[in-house]
């Protein structure tokens, strides 16, 4: 009896353990119909085009929307071979390729790959992102091969255009004969044309691993990166002398301009630089210095030899005969040429100087009104009909080369009386521009100057032309010795004209400390 209710109660127990299993496995069975749904949904409804092919004749399982609706095919090609369904694909290579990834067992991918399409109205160019995956079964064995594309024609166009806009470009860098190069906004290099691979001998790669300052002359490196630190600072281009290396180990000089390429809210993003060798310029400009300066040498000596002469032969006429009125306004005339190409000698020498960075200061304690007095007296003296007004707003010291600066007031005044015409009616002025600074004005009322004209004034040889396109004498070296010589005093020298009404020429020096 006890053994039949163990027996029941065991039938009972695989009953309702029966009765359990049957639940979990429709309910499992329920879950994986779920799943399938869930996956089969998501695939179909995917932009991308998948497909699944079977075995090595590639059989097409699967095949969502999208690619039934690119090929234009209904679901009639499910259980077909890809090249019944899809001819193009055997001539251009892609059945081989799909083979390979089935046989192998090895993933392909390609990006903006060209493949035509048979359309219609024609054979039709498009591009496609894709991957083509091997897929396995349980035991690992391959069993098929997973197709997900995209098609991105529009972007392989724009890219391909981009490529040819690029390559255009580049072409026309490497055909320049400016060195070109472009850095990040750290400074870093990333592309040299051809030029700069030609110049020092070294391909692309060398040269971006090359650090800058190793092709420069260790004096302009540093000069150029305390401009370059202003540049970053203030966004502006710049532009600088400098020696660059070439493939023989040789210095060569270059004028260089780096200008910042910004983004859209002017933060520098890219540096492009553009150097173009000077050499024969500066082997010329230093021939030409050096003949200058052996000119103006040789001259100078025979010259103040002459002066002397005259002033001897004025020495000896003696009293006031007739005879002796007549010689002496030659004699007059004569000397004042010569006072004139001595000071024409002088300035070409001090041309050298500068231009070789020879000329050195003598730097002394002054007041400078004394020194603007003592110039006038001497204008006045050998100009019976200027008139100078003077006025001191101030009275300064200053420490400076003394002969030098009178020698810009004297070029200051020398210029003014040229150019004022009849009126010989000039204004100077010692003021304050500011706490720290002296400035010196010297003010005509002649024909003023052009605002095309004013930006050039300064410059070596330029002289100012009249209404009536002559030009006025001179040489076109006074006021360029005069800049030169004031910013070696950490000064500025500018012009304030406008024409048919005068110009003032300023310039101001910094106030000696107490």
């Amino acid at each position: 009896m006890t053994e039949e209710l163990r027996i029941k109660e065991l039938e009972k127990e695989l009953s309702k353990s029966h009765r359990e299993n049957e639940y979990l496995k429709e309910q499992l069975d329920k879950g994986d119909a779920f799943e399938l749904h869930q996956y089969k949904t998501l695939v179909h409804s995917s932009p991308s085009m998948i497909t699944l092919l079977k075995g090595e004749d590639l059989i097409i399982e699967v095949a969502n929307d999208a690619v039934l609706n690119f090929w234009n095919k209904s679901r009639d090609i499910i259980g077909k071979p890809l090249v019944e369904a899809h001819p193009d694909i055997k001539e251009q290579g892609l059945e081989n390729l799909l083979l390979e990834v089935y046989e192998k067992g090895e993933a392909r991918r390609g990006y903006e790959m060209p493949v035509y399409i048979s359309r219609e109205s024609g054979r039709e160019l498009l591009y496609f992102n894709f991957i083509y995956q091997p897929q396995r079964d349980q035991n690992g064995k391959i069993y098929g091969v997973a197709v997900i594309a995209h098609e991105v024609s529009s972007q392989a166009v724009l890219h391909k255009e981009l490529k040819k806009s690029e390559d255009l470009y580049r072409s026309i860098s490497d055909f320049m004969p400016h060195k070109i190069s472009i850095s990040d906004k750290n400074g870093n290099s990333y592309y040299y044309n051809q030029s700069w691979l030609d110049y020092t001998g070294r391909s692309l790669d060398e040269l971006i691993e090359k650090e800058p300052g190793k092709m420069l002359h260790h004096q302009d490196w540093q000069n150029i990166q305390e401009i370059a630190e202003k540049s970053l600072k203030s966004g502006r281009p710049f532009e600088v002398e400098c020696r660059i290396k070439d493939k023989n180990k040789e210095y060569k000089w270059h004028l260089c301009q780096i200008a910042p390429l910004k983004d859209q809210e002017g933060n520098v993003e890219y540096w492009i630089s553009s150097a173009i060798e000077i050499q024969k310029m500066k082997e010329e400009e230093k021939r030409k210095e050096d003949f200058l300066k052996l000119v103006s040498h040789e001259l100078k000596t025979p010259v103040t030899s002459i002066k002397g002469y005259i002033q001897l032969l004025q020495s000896m006429l003696g009293e006031e005969t007739e005879e002796n009125k007549v010689v002496k306004p030659y004699l007059n005339r004569i000397e004042g040429q010569i006072e004139r190409l001595i000071r024409l000698i002088s300035e070409m020498l001090d041309l050298s100087r500068i231009e070789q960075n020879e000329m050195e200061l003598k730097l002394e304690k002054f007041l400078l009104n004394d020194l603007v007095e003592e110039i006038i007296e001497d204008f006045s003296y050998t100009n019976k009909n200027l008139r100078v007004e003077l006025n001191h707003y101030c009275e300064c010291n200053v420490s400076a080369d003394k002969d030098r600066i009178g020698q810009v007031i004297v070029n200051l005044i020398t210029n003014a009386i040229k150019y004022s015409g009849d009126d010989k009616r000039i204004e100077v002025r010692v003021f304050h521009p500011d706490r720290n600074h002296v400035g010196v004005g010297v003010k005509d009322f002649g024909i003023g100057i052009s605002d095309k004209d004013k930006k050039l004034v300064f410059n070596r040889f330029f002289r100012v032309p009249s209404q009536n396109e002559e030009t006025y004498s001179g040489f076109g070296i006074g006021l360029y010795l005069s800049k030169q010589i004031i910013h070696r005093h950490h000064g500025e020298i500018f012009v304030n004209s406008e024409p048919g009404k005068g110009s003032e020429f300023i310039f101001t020096l910094p106030l000696e400390q107490n």
